[in-house]
Order: C-alpha cells, then sequence, then structure tokens
C-alpha cells in the first residue's frame, strides 16, 4: 500500500489538545504494515502509535477506526493480551481514518526458541479471541467475515488458475464448500498469524493489527495461522497448535479442511510477494523456498482430502 505522510506539527498539536497534551512528538515510523501506516508518536516520554488505514474502508463505508478501538475493549474484558485504545479521530484531524493506541513492547517471532509452547501459546489466546461476546448494538462494526476470500477467489479464479495445481484446488475447495457443517459463528481475527503477535523474552505481550475483525467459522482463523506455520517448515509444531486448540476448545473443527483450501488459495498467484514481510520480521526464506513450500503444501492438501 502507499503510506500516508508524516504526520505534520499542526496535525500533532490537534491530536496533543485532544489528549490534553502540549509535546506530543514524532519517534518514527514502522515499516511492514499491509492494511495500514504506523507511526510511533510519544507524549513525554510515553509512547503510542498512531494507526491510519487505508482508503478502501472508507470506500467501502466501513468505520475501521471505530471498529478497532471496540475489539480492543471487547478483548481486553476476556483477557487477550492488546493494545489499549487512547483515541478516535472523529474531528477529521488527518485524511485517513486514523485511531491512536498504547505502545507494546516486543516484536513478533517467527524463528522461537521452544516452538510446542509457542505454538501452545498461539493456540490459547486464539481461543480467547474466539470467546469474545459481541454485543447486539456492536452488529453493524462486526460484519460476517468468513465469505470475503471466498468471494476474492471466485469472482477471480484466474489467480489460482495460474498455478499448476490450481484447477485441482479450486475443485476441490468448492467439493469441500459444498459439505461445510452448519455451526455457531465466533469472533474473529481475521488474519491471525505469527506475524500479529508480539513478543518479549519468549512472552505473549499482545496480538495486534486489528483492523477487520468479524464474525466467522473458528476455522478461518485456525486454518489461516497453522498454515503460515507451516510455510515456515514447522509441519509438527502446526499439527501441535491445531491439537491445543481443539483440547482447549473442545471443538473437533468440522470446517477445518474447506478453511485450509482457501487458505491455500490466499496468496496466489504468486506466494512470493509475502517474501519481504517474512523477511522484515526475521524469517529467512527467499522467493524460490516459498514457491516450492506452497507447491508442496498443496500437493499435500490434496492428497489428504482426496
Amino acid at each position: 500500500m502507499e503510506y500516508a505522510p508524516i504526520p505534520s506539527e499542526e496535525q500533532l498539536e490537534r491530536v496533543g489538545d485532544a489528549l490534553g497534551s502540549s509535546r506530543l512528538t514524532h519517534v518514527g515510523r514502522i515499516e511492514g504494515g499491509l492494511g495500514c501506516t504506523m507511526d510511533v508518536l510519544s507524549d513525554n516520554g510515553t509512547r503510542m502509535v498512531l494507526r491510519r488505514y487505508g482508503s478502501w474502508y472508507e470506500e467501502r463505508g466501513e468505520d475501521a477506526a471505530a471498529r478497532e478501538s471496540r475489539a480492543l475493549e471487547l478483548l481486553q474484558r476476556v483477557g487477550v493480551p492488546v493494545p489499549a485504545p487512547i483515541w478516535v479521530d472523529n474531528a477529521g484531524v488527518f485524511a485517513e481514518q486514523a485511531i491512536l493506541i498504547s505502545h507494546v513492547d516486543g516484536a513478533p517471532d517467527l524463528t522461537p526458541s521452544h516452538p510446542f509452547d509457542w505454538a501452545e501459546t498461539l493456540a490459547r489466546v486464539l481461543a480467547r479471541i474466539h470467546s469474545v461476546n459481541v454485543p447486539d448494538d456492536d452488529a453493524d462494526l462486526f460484519q460476517p467475515t468468513a465469505g470475503e476470500d471466498e468471494r476474492k477467489i471466485s469472482e477471480n479464479p484466474e489467480v489460482v488458475l495460474e498455478h499448476p495445481l490450481g484447477e485441482e484446488l479450486l475443485r476441490r475447495r468448492v467439493g469441500l464448500a459444498a459439505r461445510t457443517a452448519r455451526r455457531e459463528q465466533a469472533f474473529s481475527h481475521s488474519d491471525f498469524w505469527p506475524g500479529n503477535t508480539m513478543w518479549s523474552s519468549e512472552e505473549l505481550t499482545a496480538v495486534v493489527d486489528w483492523e477487520a475483525p468479524g464474525i466467522s467459522d473458528p476455522e478461518m482463523d485456525v486454518a489461516y495461522c497453522s498454515l503460515d506455520i507451516r510455510y515456515f517448515g514447522m509441519d509438527k509444531v502446526a499439527d501441535h497448535f491445531v491439537a491445543q486448540y481443539r483440547e482447549v476448545t473442545g471443538d473437533d473443527l468440522p470446517n477445518l479442511d474447506h478453511w485450509e483450501s482457501i487458505a491455500l488459495c490466499r496468496p496466489m498467484p504468486d506466494i512470493g510477494a509475502w517474501v519481504p514481510a517474512w523477511e522484515a520480521l526475521g524469517r529467512r526464506i527467499d522467493q524460490g523456498q516459498a514457491r516450492a513450500r506452497h507447491t508442496e503444501l498443496i500437493e499435500s492438501f490434496l492428497a489428504r482430502t482426496s
């Protein structure tokens, strides 16, 4: 995405006025975001993160800032470690929808020293995320998200068909979709993967990037996260993550294969485009390796679900 400009002195002053601060300063930019521009601000030494969202949310009539602010409030109630919402730009200080949240110490960990403990922590926090009860008054903020990736694939099948196994994968996806079980929907992150978690001294400090939460099959988050773990060559760790989620929740995940088929389509036509984000987070993998691994996982999935 194209990043928003650095906040001007006038904008910082207006935000500072809203916070009751006269010393709000710009510290630096957090690179790598795909859905929003992130800048670190300081209020007399207290750091905060300014998140400004891509224009497509407003174009679709979505209030991403209000949605994220409310999501963080609901998540804190069930003990999910997330940043605290501080301020929502309802005054049009910025051209983009914007929110200010607390700064959380830590960094994503894609090379864990104790991967099975790491996977268990991910499974347990995801179970807590799925336990969020969305009040009826918030229903308009948190729309069903389960169909968005399915819709993208249905409307643009050519991006999948570019892959040598794309046609077979699409056929398998259609067959699995016809057999999905009707089940209770859950509050969903919609992009839950290790890169959206923060760690310090091997302890989870926060789950971040809450710009598009919604309501979905819980299998969506489980499938997306487990597949990302597999991309890094940690198949047994991914299996442990899924097994731990099942153990914690008692959910047998009847639609997991369906969501894995969609997850395998998500990076198409070329998973190589994901490599810079992985490298920025410390995972060593080149584009050729990523493409080969993606193909290997498609082959394994097709064989297992035949």
